[in-house]
Formats: C-alpha cells, sequence, structure tokens
C-alpha cells in the first residue's frame, strides 16, 4: 500500500507543482493535460491547457494534484502539509518563499517542541506547517 495527497487546483495547478519543485526541491513525475485525456471533448477551448492528472515528488512524499472547475473548487481547509527540515534556516528559507503571495498564519518562531516553526497558506491555498526537526521535535 502507499499513502498519497492528492490536492485540487482553481486552475493553477501547474504553475503550483512548478513552483513546488523550486522550493521543496522536488521532481515532476507527470504533468497531463486536459488536451491529452480521453475526456477533451468534454471541456471547452480554454481548459484543454489545464492539469487533469499532475505527480510531484519530494524526497519520499507523491503530492498528486489537477485543476478542477471553478464551480467545483474549494479551498483546502481542515489540514496542513507538515514539513519537516532539518535545520532553521531551511524552515526560514521555505517559508519566504511559499508564503510569497500567500497569507502567514504565524512567522517562524521557537515553540516548545521546535527551535523554528511556521504556518502559511501559499499562493495558491495550499496550507503548510514548516517544523524544524533538529530539536527532535
Amino acid at each position: 500500500m502507499s499513502l498519497s495527497i492528492h490536492l485540487n487546483f482553481n486552475g493553477q495547478c501547474q504553475q503550483a507543482f512548478e513552483f513546488y519543485v523550486t522550493v521543496l526541491q522536488g521532481e515532476i513525475d507527470s504533468m497531463l493535460q486536459v488536451k491529452d485525456a480521453p475526456i477533451s471533448e468534454s471541456f471547452s477551448a480554454d481548459w484543454q491547457q489545464k492539469i487533469v492528472h499532475a505527480s510531484i515528488s519530494i524526497q519520499d512524499v507523491v503530492i498528486c494534484g489537477a485543476d478542477v472547475k471553478p464551480e467545483h473548487y474549494q479551498r483546502p481547509s481542515g489540514f496542513y502539509l507538515l514539513l519537516g527540515f532539518g535545520n532553521e534556516a531551511a524552515v526560514i528559507c521555505a517559508f519566504h518563499q511559499l508564503s510569497a503571495g500567500g497569507t502567514v498564519i504565524l512567522p517562524p518562531q521557537q515553540t516548545f517542541w521546535s527551535s523554528c516553526y511556521a504556518i502559511v497558506i501559499d499562493r495558491f491555498g495550499v496550507p503548510w506547517k514548516l517544523n524544524c526537526s533538529a530539536s527532535g521535535a
């Protein structure tokens, strides 16, 4: 068995995944557009370049995603993607990149379990918690 994360995007899946690959040093495994899918004829011309399925690998974790039509899109809620970093500098660097154009919930700071912890919702609406795990947290 394997476990992956699947995120829905409001027409920005490709931009988000290209951004995540850069920020989180991942690798794009697949990026399939609607125009290449058997169901492409049921979508309008302006939707043909949108993503029907994508996956990226970040170390041993696979994140999948797709664009959904605006009337079906709901901003993610009720969860955060938790990133563990080996040092404070890595947390701060990722925080600055993920928070650009997004919403800062908690800027990087020391907590009782971590020397550096932050919470951000990125510009694509994806919620992240960033944790320095060097202290054993």
